[in-house]
C-alpha cells in the first residue's frame, strides 16, 4: 500500500505533466524512481532543450536548499522546482492551496538564459 505522501506527490507530478503536454512543442514525462540516479520528478523536452523538474506539495519549503538539491540531482542548470504550498483553512480535515495555487524557482543562470532566447 502506498503511503498518502507519496500518493500525493504521484498526482502532483502527473498534473504537472498532464498540463505541460498541453503546450504546444512540449514533451514531458515522470522519471521512475531513480534512487541514486534520481535526476528528479519529471523530464520536460521543449524543441530540443531538456529540463529537469522536482515537484513539491507541501505546507513549509525551505526553497533554496530544495533548488540546490535539486540542480546537483540532475546536474543540469536546467532545473525548476514546482511548489504547490497546502494550508488546512478553517478546521477542514484536507489540505487546500495557500495563496497562488503553484510557484516555479529557477536560478539566476537559467532565469537569464531564458530571457535572453
Amino acid at each position: 500500500m502506498v503511503n498518502k505522501a507519496k500518493k500525493q506527490g504521484t498526482n502532483y507530478e502527473t498534473n504537472i505533466v498532464n498540463r505541460l503536454n498541453n503546450v504546444s512543442n512540449f514533451r514531458a514525462q515522470r522519471f521512475a524512481e531513480g534512487g541514486s540516479n534520481d535526476l528528479g520528478d519529471i523530464q520536460l523536452f521543449i524543441g530540443e532543450e531538456e529540463f529537469f523538474i522536482e515537484a513539491k506539495s507541501r505546507q513549509n519549503l525551505n526553497l533554496h536548499q530544495t533548488l540546490d538539491k535539486a540542480i546537483t540531482k540532475s546536474g543540469d542548470t536546467n532545473t525548476l522546482v514546482f511548489w504547490k504550498k497546502l494550508k488546512r483553512k478553517d478546521n477542514n480535515s484536507r489540505r487546500t492551496n495557500d495563496g497562488i495555487p503553484e510557484v516555479i524557482s529557477m536560478s539566476y543562470d537559467l532565469f537569464v538564459k531564458l530571457l535572453e532566447k
